[in-house]
């Protein structure tokens, strides 16, 4: 995947809406020649801003001692002043340049937000106005798997909660639609979950954690604190999880689930990471389930006509049109319906 390196970064303020930290760094790197030639360093698929930054936080969480520490508040040393950090973070990074660039090289972006399993739920529970089989639910891009449990975790959407009402875990988003907020229930029956991912993460590895961790941005400490939660939780009973890509390892999946009977085929901020040569055979891939099966596509990613904050949460049954089911931000702090216009 090509990109204009400079203009990516410079757009930073606008991809990282809520960390105003990365949105000042973006404009810091863009500048800079050096700083660039880092970025460069990220393989084809994987988003070089989220990439880098996370390296550089990944170092941090483990050593705070760099000056740089004062300007992130999840390293627990932040004094949050009000000078520029640009120096202190380009010092860090041609100071860690080979660090940096062997992080970027062997690790992924791929953020488990646990906000997205609400639309997870919503997808589900219109599946469940469709069928009343049980269904496959097939994740792919899973990262660490936690979004498969969704089930065990409780949600507050536009005053209304469902799941688990003892579970340790709730996840609340803004309902901002014009209606009412959409029924995340009932549920179909689940006859099987795994989940599909090119470098799945270990939840009962320290080391996995902490680059989990390290790629929620350094502000979002209600995502953190959500996260760690959710993996301390998996890490008792990890989520079945497949090492491979979609496109081979999809076939192998459904070949084993009876014929005719229902898959339903999940993905969240995945599609954006596949190198675009490769997308049509992504989106092949998904459709040839629907020759087998009785396909329900469920996405959640971002989109043109949208912008570069809102995504869209659709739904396809086998190769019927298309609908929305509602638009939210990235990480789903907020909902709202399809027909609404998004911020």
């Amino acid at each position: 995947m090509a990109y204009d390196l400079s203009r990516l970064f410079a757009d930073a303020p606008r991809h990282f809406p809520t960390s105003p930290l990365y949105g000042r760094l973006g404009t810091v790197v863009a500048a800079d020649e050096r700083l660039l030639a880092i970025a460069a360093q990220a393989p084809a698929g994987r988003l070089p801003t989220n990439l880098l930054f996370a390296a550089v936080h990944w170092l941090l969480l483990r050593d705070p001692s760099h000056d740089l520490a004062a300007w992130y508040p999840s390293t627990g040393s932040a004094r949050r002043p009000d000078g520029d950090p640009g120096p202190a973070f380009t010092d860090f990074c041609l100071t860690r340049r080979p660090e940096l660039v062997a992080l970027m090289r062997r690790r992924m972006v791929q953020t488990n937000v646990v906000k997205r399993a609400t639309v997870l739920r919503l997808g589900l529970a219109a599946v469940a106005r469709m069928t009343d089989e049980p269904v496959t639910l097939i994740e792919i891009g899973c990262s660490a798997g936690l979004l498969l449990r969704f089930d065990d975790y409780r949600y507050d959407l536009g005053g209304r909660t469902w799941g688990p009402p003892a579970s340790p875990l709730e996840i609340r988003s803004r309902w901002e639609g014009t209606g009412p907020a959409p029924d995340l229930g009932p549920l179909p029956a689940i006859a099987e979950r795994v989940g599909v991912d090119l470098h799945p993460v270990d939840v009962t590895d320290p080391d996995e954690r902490l680059w989990l961790r390290s790629l929620i941005w350094p502000e979002n400490r209600e995502q953190a604190d959500l996260q760690a939660a959710a993996l301390e939780a998996a890490a008792a009973d990890p989520p079945r999880t497949i090492a491979g890509d979609a496109v081979e390892v999809l076939p192998r999946l459904v070949a084993d689930v009876p014929p005719g009977t229902p898959v339903v085929v999940f993905h969240a901020a995945t599609r954006i990471h596949v190198p675009a040569d490769r997308r049509d055979r992504f989106d092949e891939a998904i459709a040839a389930v629907g020759r087998t099966h009785a396909l329900f596509h469920l996405s959640l990613e971002g989109s043109r006509e949208l912008g570069p904050v809102a995504f869209a949460a659709r739904l396809r049954q086998g190769d019927t049109a298309e609908r929305m089911l509602a638009i939210t931000d990235g990480h789903v702090e907020w909902m709202t319906d399809p027909g609404s216009s998004p911020r």
